[in-house]
């Protein structure tokens, strides 16, 4: 009787899983029946909403960060922009700003820190240029754009160079005093006349234009200082006439003092270009002649020249001061 029960229970337990395995196996034939009879619109929209949970299911990619900044870069597909380099410590405003115009114009500026700004023509360039240019605004006579100048008897060092040379140091001195300074030239290499020239000084705000020149003269025992500027009636400038004869006369009285140098005088004249397309008090400093042999010799040694540099800024000082 016992085996008869444990025989009809093993024989119901097969029964069961073999219904079990039918009815997986018949809903595995009813899901293909009906995704082979759904519309395909809705199968891609099933895939989609598939597709979508596993992407939110995985984790946010770390976003990338700008390393100078800081900042979160919100949109990683956008071009970046160019990064800036932090600085650790304040730049300083550049000394001067090189500004070329038109053509050959140059100008080197300095600002200043005491309301006055002098622009500083060392005389004459490497290259002469013969090129004619009127004298003045409107003028019919014509003169060389600019010369080379003469040339040391002694030592050979041309007047373009050392016209340079102390107008580079007269630069610092003014600077030191807090001047503005416009230089015309910081080169021996460059094409400028003397209408440019003006023009310069006119163009970058000076109110004073010192023309630093050296003289010679057929005669090698002439030696001494002199300065130029206009005379009250001429037709260009005539209007600064009183400033430019100041300035002339107090920069004359100081570099003499300073160097021990011969006075010369004032010479008052209306034939040089570079005043007369001046549009301020101007002057042209003759600082010795090249054709003297201890002048010559002076003006190339380097305490001298600091000598020449003192003066002419004391005498743009008392200009300035109203003597």
């Amino acid at each position: 009787m016992k085996k008869r029960a444990w025989m009809s229970a093993a024989f119901g337990l097969i029964l069961l899983l073999a219904a079990g395995g039918c009815a997986g196996k018949n809903a595995d034939k009813q899901k293909e029946f009906e995704q082979q009879t759904k519309p395909k619109k809705q199968i891609e929209i099933e895939k989609q909403a598939d597709t979508e949970k596993q992407t939110e299911a995985l984790p946010e990619p770390e976003q990338p960060r700008n390393t100078e900044s800081m900042e979160v870069i919100n949109d990683a597909s956008a071009s970046p922009e160019p990064e800036t380099q932090m600085d650790t410590e304040p730049q300083e405003a550049p000394a001067a700003q090189n500004t070329v115009p038109q053509g050959e114009e140059s100008g080197i500026v300095y600002p200043s820190s005491n309301g006055h700004t002098v622009c500083i023509d060392a005389g004459h360039q490497a290259k002469g240029d013969s090129t004619p240019e009127p004298v003045a605004p409107g003028a019919s006579e014509t003169k060389a754009r600019v010369t080379s100048g003469t040339t040391g008897r002694t030592t050979g060092v041309a007047e373009y160079q050392l016209t340079l040379q102390v107008s580079l140091k007269l630069r610092d001195e003014l600077i030191a005093r807090g001047y503005g300074v416009v230089m015309t030239r910081e080169t021996n290499e460059v094409n400028l006349s003397n209408s440019e020239r003006a023009g310069i000084a006119a163009s970058f705000g000076a109110d004073s234009f010192v023309r630093i020149h050296a003289n010679g003269s057929e005669d090698s025992s002439v030696n001494g200082a002199m300065t130029i500027c206009q005379t009250s009636g001429n037709p260009y400038v005539g209007n600064y006439y009183s400033q430019s004869k100041s300035l002339s006369q107090n920069i004359l009285d100081a570099f003499c003092e300073a160097t021990g140098a011969k006075k010369q005088y004032v010479w008052e004249t209306d034939t040089m270009s570079g005043i007369n397309w001046s549009s301020m008090p101007v002057t042209i400093l003759e600082m010795g002649y090249m054709t003297n042999s201890t002048e010559d010799t002076n003006m190339s040694s380097e305490n001298y020249q600091k000598k020449m540099v003192q003066g002419i800024a004391n005498g743009i000082d008392n200009y300035y001061a109203g003597n």
